[in-house]
């Protein structure tokens, strides 16, 4: 019994001793506060002399972003896809189209030949199309 009093009594004496060393910190760290600034930044500046604006000074417009150029493959690319989703047969089939520089290339699959030729065909009738290349695969039920 005598042990865990004893223990407890140091327990005690050092959180007291914790509480007077932080309150003592707490003095030290107000007397900083309240302490007079260095001499140095007390003196005004007595060289120079401080000009107000008499007139509002304007600032440079906001210059809006550029807008991201328009890649006409891209674009030709769509015009193709369009097409070629307004043809009743061809709309079922999987068929997808690049272009580069006027050349439009189809990929995909085409469930016959007359619909391979008709892709090509459709293609080949959207402005700006020079030539096709027909990469479309015949398989049967696609």
């Amino acid at each position: 019994m005598k042990s865990s009093k004893r223990g407890r009594g140091v327990l005690s004496a050092a959180a007291a001793a914790a509480a007077v060393l932080s309150l003592g910190a707490c003095d030290q760290i107000q007397s900083l506060w309240k302490s007079e600034p260095p001499a140095q930044a007390q003196q005004a500046p007595t060289e120079g002399k401080i000009e107000i604006a008499k007139r509002p000074v304007e600032l440079p417009k906001s210059v809006e972003p550029e807008k991201p150029a328009v890649d006409e493959n891209k674009v030709l690319a769509g015009k193709v896809k369009s097409a070629l989703g307004t043809d009743p047969a061809l709309k079922l089939l999987a068929i997808d189209a690049g272009a580069s520089d006027g050349v439009v290339t189809l990929y995909g699959t085409a469930d016959n030949k007359k619909n391979r030729d008709k892709a090509a065909r459709v293609a080949a009738g959207v402005p700006g199309v020079k030539s096709v290349k027909n990469e479309l695969v015949i398989v049967a039920g696609s």
